[in-house]
């Protein structure tokens, strides 16, 4: 047994040796050294100012979307509502007589009213389009009787037999009823008494040909014949289907007009004096 703890007491020194050493070394340089610094951790992200509603952190209610200067203003709607059409006209050119607001244009293929372009036009309906988008447009059926308003009422209009007979004729000059212009923004009738073709020479517009003439009609009165060509308007030449079309939706307004005709070899000026 002594032999035992003999043989044990060798390694058990040598290990108290080397703490008592150890611990001497710590006094030593705690006692002669500068004291180490003390390390600290800090986040570099900052806090965020703004915070996370506990229903939209789980997809339980949509946060508001922010407004930023690049989102497309909403498309405003845009709709035939007020326009009304009154006639159509199939042909060289075909045209329509569209109203709004109680006035009335008259279009051919191609023109534009309000930023409307006509497109089709069929006996009872036209196709507009605006902005790359389609819109139809039909003829509505007018009930009752036209009437005209006077001081003590209204009044039934005037037979258009009794106002054609009111033209008067004094040389080349034709004195025409204002009431009358009113039955000529008809553009069906107009067709049932006259027939007229745009001519052209080197494709360009030089005037409409007179291909017809009703015996009796209002354009009879006013000195039209067959075969005559009309070349101006007011002293100006017509270049165009669009500057007669824009005397005819001004014919209620006016109060003189011109038409410079060839006939034949010669030519004449007809005036016309509204009253």
């Amino acid at each position: 047994m002594r032999s035992r703890f003999e043989a044990m007491a060798t390694p058990v020194s040598l290990i108290l040796l080397l703490l008592l050493c150890a611990k001497l070394t710590a006094v030593v340089v705690d006692a002669f050294l500068p004291p180490l610094p003390r390390l600290e951790c800090r986040s570099e992200i900052e806090k965020p100012s703004y915070t996370y509603r506990f229903a939209s952190a789980f997809g339980l209610k949509s946060a508001p979307a922010a407004t930023t200067k690049s989102q497309a203003p909403a498309r405003k709607q845009v709709s035939l509502r007020g326009y009304t059409l009154s006639m159509t006209a199939i042909g060289t050119p075909s045209m329509a007589i569209i109203a709004k607001n109680g006035k009335s244009r008259l279009i051919s293929l191609g023109e534009e009213i309000d930023g409307f372009k006509l497109e089709e036009v069929y006996t009872d309906r036209v196709k507009l389009s605006k902005s790359g988008r389609e819109y139809w447009l039909s003829m509505k059926k007018k009930e009752g009787t036209e009437t005209i308003k006077t001081g003590m009422g209204k009044k039934t209009k005037k037979p258009e037999r009794e106002l054609i007979e009111q033209v008067r004729r004094e040389g080349d000059t034709f004195f025409v009823p204002r009431e009358l212009l009113s039955e000529m923004h008809d553009l069906k009738k107009i067709f049932r008494y006259i027939s007229i073709n745009p001519l052209y020479r080197e494709n360009k517009l030089v005037g409409f040909a007179v291909s017809n003439v009703k015996k009796g009609s209002v354009f009879d009165k006013m000195g039209l014949k067959k075969r005559d060509i009309i070349e101006k308007i007011d002293g100006k030449p017509i270049k165009s289907e669009s500057d007669a079309f824009a005397y005819f939706n001004r014919l209620e307004q006016l109060n003189s007009l011109s038409l410079t005709i060839k006939r034949g070899k010669e030519s004449k000026e007809l005036k016309y004096e509204i009253y």
